[in-house]
């Protein structure tokens, strides 16, 4: 008996019939999803997570250290197995490459085919998320954005003019010195000597066999990032390595 699928987020959208691409690519939230578009970026950005906190949590209260606004907001409810059918159940799609898509968006796109099991749409949990891609992705992210790795990082040009548009974190803002641009260092900023460090750190790890793949093959020093990160990995970076790689070379507030 199927229980429930275990998938990434694009696979999610396959099997569910929701549109996961978008400003309303929320499947709980909804047409009430909370997004900004990003003016440099070109990304949609999506905020007011504090609404799922309870109503008394101080991040709540938390202007700068997220959008500059207080969330008041309370979480939706999430939709029901009933709800959810009845919002497709009007759904016709014609499947192949002569398929004409009429001007209306929907944010479902078809009726999913686990609906007709008898007993689908009276799950509480229909589908989940495979914890293992988003350790993955936010694994990713951490490890280049640390290591400033080109192509990688989330800490550009262009996501510190966002930041100014947003009128949040002003002190990063990018700073014109004739034909360069500088970038004022945060917290998470590493010298090169830090990053040398955090490389060899990882490069001295010993783990038991079977533990992880050779960390040590994994560290390049001449370019000083990571390389060929599998999920497994990632899952051991975040769960016992980083925080040992990162006690002596980052403030406080950061580990």
């Amino acid at each position: 008996m199927l229980l429930w699928t275990i998938n990434d987020f694009p696979a999610y959208g396959n099997l569910s019939g929701y549109n996961v691409k978008g400003h309303h690519a929320c499947p709980i939230c909804e047409e009430n999803t909370s997004y900004h578009q990003l003016k440099y970026g070109r990304k949609t950005c999506y905020i007011g997570h504090q609404k799922f906190l309870k109503r008394n949590h101080p991040y709540r209260r938390l202007k700068k250290a997220f959008n500059g606004c207080q969330e008041d907001k309370t979480a939706p409810p999430p939709l029901i197995g009933d709800g959810v059918y009845n919002c497709v159940s009007h759904i016709e799609v014609t499947y192949g490459k002569a398929t004409k898509h009429s001007g209306v968006k929907n944010i479902w796109k078809k009726k999913s085919i686990f609906f007709e099991l008898p007993y689908w749409s009276k799950l509480d949990v229909r589908h989940c998320i495979n914890v293992m891609h988003v350790k993955k992705n936010a694994c990713d992210s951490i490890i280049g954005t640390l290591l400033n790795i080109k192509g990688k990082t989330k800490d550009g040009i262009n996501n510190r003019k966002d930041l100014v548009e947003m009128g949040v974190r002003l002190e990063l803002q990018p700073q014109p010195h004739g034909k360069r641009t500088y970038l004022p260092p945060t917290y998470h900023t590493l010298l090169k000597s830090e990053k040398i460090s955090f490389c060899n750190c990882l490069r001295g790890v010993k783990v038991p066999q079977g533990y992880s793949s050779n960390i040590k093959s994994l560290v390049s020093m001449e370019d000083l990032k990571l390389m060929g990160l599998k999920s497994h990995d990632c899952h051991v970076l975040m769960q016992d390595l980083l925080p040992v790689t990162i006690l002596g070379i980052l403030p406080k507030i950061v580990r």
